[in-house]
């Protein structure tokens, strides 16, 4: 075949552009390869054909076309004729491969295909060599591929290796446009589960300062019935979406599970529990629970492998408090230790390790010490405005901070709380709940916190609490005549020195002359009440319930000095 001839030079070119433009402008470039290898192998008249990739360091075979199908095909970078051809970045034209030393014989041998002789044409754009053409056994006239034959197969390997390039081009784009609508969409949910700051007095507060767009840290502040204010800090290990939704997990079950926790160490161990059943991939979370209570001066939290917290109390270094324990998401059977804390007027920071590692222009970390000498620098601000300072100096002009920034602060007051004797009510909890013997264990928790808070001592708090819990159940079994989803108005106030509980039902009316109490042979939950209120309380009446109620009664007892 003369390829010199006008005819065969126009057949050639008629192949060329064909082939780039089906490679150009094909959305499935695998299947137009496989295509394009059968029409070229074809037009060239070889009995078989390749197309070999780059992939590390090896050549891989992603098409083929002929008696043999060796798509797959995994051989070094730099073996064979087609190695040699992508190493060169130069064709390769072989008469007879029984005497070219480069000629891997692998196939043959496997296959029982014979192999005689190969032109080899590199895929090259921009100097980069991404794989290699090669035709096998040229079936007619002397058995060698015409020099015009390698030039056109250098044409279609050029327009491929084109089309190859564009196809990882567009798909990294489309990979970069997911992982932003991804980082996106982890910013969206962790704004989401961060909380708002509360106007002073409220005596929790946090900050977060991401260092790319989607943080590893989050924190959260959770104000329970029972007076107490629940809150977490955490760090979530990794970065993009898989942290993201750890980290919303983390937060939801912190939410969960602390209504029904009171201890710290106990609430991390089932958020341990829950994380290691259900997290993959090596991830974990160092974390600090805790709980203010409503006296607002004590606390308790546990640390799961986080930062160690400073307590800073007026007048007094800053305190460190290390903790031993493990990051959830490891060890399903790790134990956490609780912490007991007394404010003292002072305050508990929880920070990440983004503002102990601020770093100075001689390469210093800010540390924990730094960290003191900061809060201590803007101890007269507000709270919020505390941690914001804080941050600002770790970020400050000739620091530099390479994490996210999350800082989390619980203050207590100077004093025990302070009522005013003037002021002749003064309002401590509420609560509007079912008349349901399952709400009896969170009206005690209300009960008990309030009386903390309003300075009744320890064995009068327990009275109290038994006290109500009686009358509750009264109320439950003979007002309402069993348990109910009908509510309950339970308030709680102080008024001239005494603590005041106040049950409110919408019953029918009790007729409170046949109120009285029972032989003391006779008694038991629910049916002690009438004797134990009169010998432990200072006062209980019948009061006359607002419009639309049933039932209102007043429980007091003095609050001693």
């Amino acid at each position: 075949m003369n390829d010199t001839h006008p005819h065969g030079l126009a057949e050639h070119l008629d192949l060329i552009a064909a082939m780039s433009l089906s490679f150009a402008t094909s959305m499935d470039l695998d299947t137009s390869l496989r295509h394009g290898l059968e029409r070229i192998a074809d037009a060239l008249d070889a009995e078989a054909a390749s197309l070999f990739l780059v992939e590390k360091a090896e050549m891989v075979c992603h098409a083929c076309f002929g008696p043999v199908d060796i798509t797959g095909l995994r051989i070094p970078a730099s073996s064979g004729i087609v190695g040699r051809t992508v190493v060169e970045r130069s064709t390769q034209s072989v008469l007879d491969v029984r005497n070219d030393p480069d000629f891997h014989g692998g196939v043959d041998n496997k296959t029982g295909f014979i192999t005689r002789s190969i032109l080899c044409a590199p895929m090259v754009v921009r100097d980069e060599a991404l794989g290699a053409i090669e035709l096998i056994n040229k079936k007619t006239g002397t058995g060698l591929f015409e020099e015009s034959e390698a030039r056109v197969l250098e044409a279609l390997a050029a327009a491929a290796a084109l089309a190859l390039l564009n196809a990882r081009m567009a798909q990294a784009l489309v990979e970069q446009e997911r992982m932003k609508r991804e980082m996106e969409l982890a910013a969206q949910i962790q704004q989401g589960l961060l909380p708002p700051n509360r106007p002073p007095p409220f005596p929790i507060a946090g900050l977060g300062r991401p260092f790319r767009e989607v943080a590893g840290d989050f924190y959260d502040i959770l104000p329970l019935l029972d007076g107490r204010i629940g809150f977490c800090l955490g760090d979530v290990s990794g970065k993009g979406m898989d942290a993201a939704l750890l980290m919303a997990k983390t937060a939801s079950l912190f939410r969960a599970l602390a209504k029904d926790q009171r201890d710290p160490g106990l609430l991390m161990a089932r958020i341990n529990a829950e994380l290691c059943e259900t997290a993959s991939g090596g991830k974990f979370v160092t974390l600090v629970v805790g709980f203010l209570d409503a006296s607002g001066q004590r606390l308790s939290f546990a640390n799961a492998g986080h930062e160690p917290p400073l307590l800073i109390r007026p007048g007094q270094p800053a305190v460190s408090l290390l903790a031993p324990s493990p990051p959830v998401g490891i060890l399903s059977d790790a134990l956490y230790e609780t912490e007991d804390v007394t404010l003292d007027g002072g305050a508990l920071y929880v920070f990440t390790d983004g503002l102990t590692e601020s770093l100075a222009e001689d390469g210093t970390m800010l540390g924990a010490e730094g960290v003191a000498a900061l809060i201590e620098e803007g101890q007269d601000k507000p709270l919020a405005e505390r941690l914001h300072a804080l941050a600002d100096g770790a970020m400050a002009p000739g620091r530099a901070v390479h994490d996210d920034l999350t800082i989390l602060a619980v203050e207590g007051g100077s004093k025990p709380v302070a009522f005013d004797a003037t002021e002749p009510v003064q309002h401590l909890a509420h609560l509007d709940i079912p008349a349901q013997p399952n709400r009896l264990k969170l009206i005690r928790r209300v009960v008990a916190e309030s009386a903390a808070l309003a300075g009744l001592n320890e064995n009068k708090s327990a009275d109290l609490v038994l006290a109500v819990d009686e009358a509750m159940q009264n109320v439950i079994r003979h007002a309402y005549q069993g348990p109910t989803d009908k509510p309950v108005d339970i308030d709680i106030t102080r008024e001239e020195g005494h603590l005041v509980v106040r049950l409110t039902d919408y019953a029918p009316p009790v007729d409170q002359s046949r109120i009285r109490p029972r032989a003391l042979d006779d008694v038991r939950p629910g049916g002690l009440g009438t004797h134990f209120i009169q010998s432990v309380l200072d006062g209980h009446q019948f009061e006359e319930p607002p419009p639309g109620a049933g039932n209102r009664l007043k429980l007091s007892l003095r609050i001693e000095p």
